[in-house]
């Protein structure tokens, strides 16, 4: 049985630990972040997103912790709103009737795609701090006003490395996954350095192109890069390898 290393946020693991199973896999879990709700988003930044004529949002997390903020939160009926993926479009839509845009390609790439198709003077980003640093070239380059609402925040895990280290030893051949390119920059950065060779030999499935592009700056090789981040997607590529 494949042991899979699971790198998803605290909160994710338990699903994710489950349909690896479910698949075949054997998962190891090291979690990278725990999450929290952003307690210093202030009345004012959420009643500007209210009247956004155009709101971003990249994560499931994000939406959540803007309903923990403000339970009431509501939005112009002119309000176009994109977002990354069949997940987050799933946690709008259980909780809001308004339409939401997603691309393609369930990436940032396919976001701008989309900004280009709409080509919006001002927009509102719902997200964490870190990451999105293609959006806001973007933005800056198109001169689109845009304002960042970190409504939730990244809490950093220690990770333990000894299971990982233990497979190694008997000669197994584990496979990484990577779903955020954070993830993948936070799980490089607390490998021990006499593990970084050997890690970084291993197959990695990444969940976009722009984390496989992470990762090969890292120095890994051997990178498989799935549809998107969703479960099913990283499974699928996984089993095709």
């Amino acid at each position: 049985m494949t042991t899979v290393v699971l790198t998803r946020p605290q909160h994710r693991m338990a699903k994710t630990q489950q349909a690896y199973q479910q698949a075949g896999f054997d998962p190891l879990c090291m979690p990278c972040f725990a999450i929290q709700t952003n307690t210093e988003v202030t009345p004012e930044q959420l009643a500007r997103a209210e009247r956004a004529p155009l709101i971003l949002i990249f994560n499931s997390n994000a939406i959540k912790h803007l309903l923990l903020l403000k339970p009431d939160f509501t939005l112009s009926e002119q309000t176009t709103v994109m977002g990354v993926g069949d997940g987050v479009a799933d946690y709008w839509q259980n909780h809001f009737d308004q339409p939401i845009l997603t691309p393609a390609s369930q990436d940032s790439a396919g976001m701008m795609a989309l900004l280009d198709h709409y080509q919006p003077d001002s927009l509102v980003i719902l997200t964490a701090a870190g990451g999105l640093d293609l959006v806001r070239r973007y933005c800056i380059e198109r001169q689109i006003h845009y304002q960042q609402i970190n409504t939730y925040q990244r809490v950093p895990l220690a990770l333990d490395f000894q299971p990982l280290a233990a497979t190694l030893k008997r000669g197994d051949q584990p496979v990484l996954t990577a779903t955020s390119g954070l993830i993948l920059e936070h799980f490089w950065q607390q490998c021990p350095d006499d593990l970084k060779t050997a890690v970084s030999r291993l197959p990695l499935v990444s969940g976009a192109e722009r984390i496989t592009e992470i990762a090969q700056d890292l120095g890994f090789k051997d990178i498989f890069t799935a549809d998107s981040p969703a479960n099913s997607d990283m499974i699928n590529r996984l089993q095709e390898i």
